[in-house]
């Protein structure tokens, strides 16, 4: 089911409208297609405010998963394999994360942070930075500006609706996983710096063919796979708002058992094995 918005509309039009929107096409498929549980993609998740205004609308009373656990923890194991890729360590690395106090960028913090040397949390709000500092552990500052240009691994994780790094954003040999769609990092910038290595950072193997634009096949987004691994649990929850740090492990023992899991890196859906 899709709503007819770019992502540059659903950031821009009024967020009510949007909503709505959204809220109609979740009760269609709940009045239609019996549908019980609803995953969020792309950019719906933002403008609901994480799932949580929807999850409290009454005219739906199914249940509502963003997705985003299976995704931060996704986005670790592709950071962990990129690493292992390079022969780098944690401990001689500075990390920049951008979007750090969303609903992923937090919880990849809560996760990565203390393993590395320097970490810079990036966001636009310094009120949601302040609030950030006091759950992350770890050697780290927090920023409203773009610093990256200084980081080993960069992680960005918004709900921009444009490719936000730029060249000189970047450091020489720089390693980015790309977790926001749209993506952050655009791909001519990827063919004007061959010294920096791009990585997806949602992808997950599946082992069925969903026709969804830009996905390859043999992959499926680690949201979408969340969401069809809770059906297969039969788990009547909503996951919604900020990721719960149990759920997201009880997500990777989920991928495990049904297959859904990160085997190879990938470069806007490319597999990569020794880097670019």
């Amino acid at each position: 089911l899709a709503i007819k918005y770019t992502a540059k509309e659903l950031m821009d039009l009024p967020r009510e409208e949007i909503r709505q929107n959204i809220l109609d096409v979740v009760t269609f498929a709940q009045d239609n297609l019996n549908v019980e549980l609803v995953q969020l993609g792309a950019l719906t998740t933002s403008v609901t405010d994480g799932g949580i205004w929807l999850s409290k609308q009454k005219d739906y009373s199914g249940y509502i998963n963003h997705g985003d656990s299976y995704t931060a923890a996704i986005t670790c194991d592709t950071v962990d394999k990129a690493i292992r890729l390079f022969k780098k360590n944690y401990s001689n690395l500075t990390i920049s994360i951008v979007g750090a106090y969303g609903i992923i960028g937090e919880a990849v913090s809560k996760i990565l942070v203390p393993k590395f040397k320097n970490s810079i949390l990036i966001g636009r709000r310094k009120e949601k930075l302040n609030q950030l500092e006091k759950k992350i552990k770890g050697n780290f500052k927090t920023t409203v500006s773009m610093e990256t240009k200084k980081s080993d691994i960069i992680i960005t994780a918004t709900s921009h609706p444009t490719a936000l790094l730029r060249s000189e954003d970047l450091k020489k040999n720089a390693i980015i996983i790309d977790v926001s769609q749209p993506t952050n990092l655009s791909y001519d910038i990827c063919f004007e710096r061959r010294d920096i290595n791009r990585f997806d950072g949602g992808y997950v193997d599946f082992p069925y063919y969903l026709p969804i634009p830009t996905v390859p096949k043999g992959k499926l987004f680690s949201c979408i796979a969340e969401a069809i691994m809770q059906a297969a649990e039969n788990e009547k929850k909503n996951y919604v708002g900020s990721i719960d740090m149990k759920h997201l492990q009880k997500t990777k023992i989920w991928g495990k058992k049904y297959g859904f899991v990160l085997n190879e890196l990938t470069n806007f859906g490319k597999p990569v094995k020794n880097g670019r």
